[in-house]
């Protein structure tokens, strides 16, 4: 009998993995994976047809988070993600389906499991954000303030640095690595081309141009961009400002504005704060401290 449960266990894993993935084509093909369709869909619908169809064995956490674990560590062959993808993916998959059983297991002791499905659908629209899917995400405005030991000026802005010296160990686990810059000046019109590499996209192009110039800011727009990056958030402006102080310093401010575009917003938004926040301060560096 247990070889019997076994053997329709994994059956059940391997067709709901086949069905996740035909799952996630079609929202790719709809041009919503990265909504919370996908971050909260894919887990749930896992989940959901694991406890159905698996004959949930003594721990339904068990197999549920099994499954997903497997889903996770294909997912660089059937999504075509990074290590940065599935380590920011897990975490939101793994509260989910968590929730979903923990529900499921709450309602089987009350007696009361014909009530699950009705329990989990307001659940999941509330997790899944429903009613922002086609809304247009807010401009987030993140400001980068940094000290310089020295007198600078707008022309710092002219250097071709290298990118990836004492480059951030948070980006280090999978976001695309910036190659080389094209383009110099700082009048209004000059442009900067900046490749990225991504290990699973391939090569893209950042490609800025300077709108607007102050007598000590430069704002640079963004007219295209094709990176990797562009799947997770798209980047409006960016302003860069220095005031020399009376001490011969200077004070360098690096303001990027983006946009989230990864649902749900309460789950990607801080994170995508932090990482642009660290990518102010490596270029405040990167132009005018090294």
């Amino acid at each position: 009998m247990n070889d019997k449960k076994s053997r329709i266990t994994l059956y059940a894993i391997v067709i709901v993995l086949i069905i996740a993935n035909l799952a996630f084509k079609f929202l790719n093909d709809i041009k919503i994976e990265q909504t919370a369709i996908l971050f909260v869909g894919i887990p749930s619908l896992i989940t959901l047809l694991l406890i159905k169809y698996s004959k949930t064995p003594k721990s339904a956490y068990g197999v549920v988070f099994l499954t997903l674990t497997l889903f996770l560590l294909f997912s660089s062959i059937l999504l075509g993600e990074g290590l940065v993808c599935i380590i920011f993916m897990a975490p939101i998959f793994y509260a989910v389906a968590g929730l979903i059983v923990f529900i499921k297991e709450y309602l089987k002791k009350k007696n009361k499991s014909k009530l699950n499905s009705f329990v989990l659908i307001p659940i999941l629209f509330l997790f899944s954000q429903g009613h922002k899917i086609n809304s247009t995400p807010e401009v987030n405005t993140i400001k980068t303030m940094a000290k310089i030991n020295t007198l600078s000026n707008l022309k710092n802005m002219n250097a071709a640095p290298n990118f990836l010296e004492n480059f951030p160990i948070f980006f280090k686990i999978g976001f695309p690595k910036p190659l080389n810059i094209e383009g110099t000046g700082i009048n209004v019109g000059d442009y900067r081309k900046i490749k990225f590499k991504s290990n699973t996209r391939g090569i893209g192009t950042l490609h800025l141009e300077i709108i607007s110039k102050q007598e000590n800011s430069i704002t640079f727009v963004v007219i295209n961009d094709d990176t990797h990056i562009n799947h997770w958030l798209t980047f409006k402006e960016v302003t860069i400002t220095i005031e020399n102080d009376e001490d011969n310093t200077s004070t360098v401010s690096w303001i990027t504005k983006f946009t989230c575009d990864l649902g749900p917003n309460w789950y990607f938004n801080p994170i995508e704060k932090y990482g642009v926040k660290v990518m102010n301060q490596h270029l405040i560096n990167s132009f005018f401290v090294n």
